[in-house]
């Protein structure tokens, strides 16, 4: 029989209270801490990147490939180690944020779809980081030089930048139909997301990448609104 269970051959009922609350419970634990995992994440991928160092650019040598990658192979794998769990954590906050949105279901289903992309961004570049410490000892330096070029930024860049400017375009939407955020996170998402969408290497110089620049604001909106969540679920108990 439903809200019946045994233990040690008796059958005991469970209260039909006590089960309400434990589910109230989750919902307000996860309505509070969710929001948070958008804080955790940007401190994790800053720490990633911060531990990555500053790699040879895809141009360098075999030679200073190689002393490199021997010397920070350490570096590398907590570099990789840092960055997934970010991504893993972001996907979260989207997650708690779409949930939140859902009134607005295209808006909702862009943030999902963005943070998916800039996820695979993110652990791609995770990957080749801890596969060129993996295998620096062990492969020809012309190898590692390939993997050095991928990570410089062929392979990871566009997914960060097409990804973070899916995201912000998302939520700019469900922020324009919700009253759940100041108007203005709409607009710096909007603006943002337009900066994201500049292809790499097309304005040259130091506006070569500037599409990162984007990504770099997507880290600063997740913290606003993470903290802005998690206030208020906190008033609202």
């Amino acid at each position: 029989m439903p809200g019946l269970f045994r233990v040690g051959g008796r059958r005991l009922a469970l209260n039909g209270v006590s089960l309400d609350l434990c589910r109230k419970a989750g919902r307000v634990g996860a309505r509070r801490f969710a929001p948070v995992s958008g804080v955790a994440a940007v401190a994790l991928i800053l720490a990633g990147f911060a531990a990555a160092g500053n790699a040879p650019k895809g141009t360098s040598s075999v030679a200073k490939v190689v002393a490199y990658f021997s010397k920070h192979s350490s570096a590398q794998t907590t570099s990789g180690v840092l960055l997934s769990l970010g991504a893993l954590l972001f996907l979260v906050f989207s997650a708690s944020f779409a949930a939140r949105v859902r009134s607005v279901p295209g808006g909702a289903a862009l943030c999902l779809l963005g943070a998916g992309v800039l996820a695979v961004g993110l652990t791609t570049y995770a990957g080749l980081s801890i596969a060129m410490a993996d295998v620096v000892a062990h492969v020809p330096g012309s190898a590692l030089q390939v993997l050095n070029v991928l990570a410089d930024d062929a392979v990871f860049v566009f997914l960060i930048t097409i990804g973070t400017s899916a995201f912000l375009l998302g939520a700019a939407a469900a922020v324009f139909g919700t009253a759940l955020l100041p108007r203005w996170l709409a607009w710096w998402a909007v603006a943002f997301a337009i900066v994201g969408a500049i292809p790499s290497h097309v304005l040259g110089g130091t506006l070569d990448h500037i599409g990162l620049l984007a990504f770099a604001g997507l880290g600063i909106w997740a913290l606003v609104v993470g903290v802005m969540l998690t206030v208020r679920a906190q008033t609202a108990e």
